[in-house]
């Protein structure tokens, strides 16, 4: 009982002072979901919508760090960017042996 209250005790934090943050744990976690779904089911939708949140996501991470940096700034863009730029090519790669096959 009191993890499940500390645990809703930190949603409520970190939605109160930092609700873009939530937005993206929210993001990846229904992605993560997603994923899991693709991978048992192996139907195209799932991967498009899972990487349509992966990217939303990415592209939340990398606005709110311009619009507030944090003190870790070049360190979160970096992996952001090296993060969207993996997805980009493992999609690309999975699409391109999907037709050539």
């Amino acid at each position: 009982m009191r993890r499940s209250r500390a645990w809703w005790h930190g949603l409520e934090i970190t939605s109160r002072y930092n609700p873009p943050q939530l937005v993206e744990a929210a993001m990846l976690g229904l992605s993560l979901a997603l994923c899991a779904a693709w991978w048992i089911r192996q139907d195209w939708q799932y991967l498009t919508l899972c990487l349509s949140y992966l990217f939303g996501a990415i592209a939340s991470i990398l606005v709110r760090e311009c619009v507030t940096p944090s003190p870790h700034t070049k360190r979160v863009r970096l992996t952001a960017i090296g993060c969207f730029l993996a997805l980009a090519f493992a999609a690309g790669f999975y699409l391109l042996q999907a037709h050539l096959v």
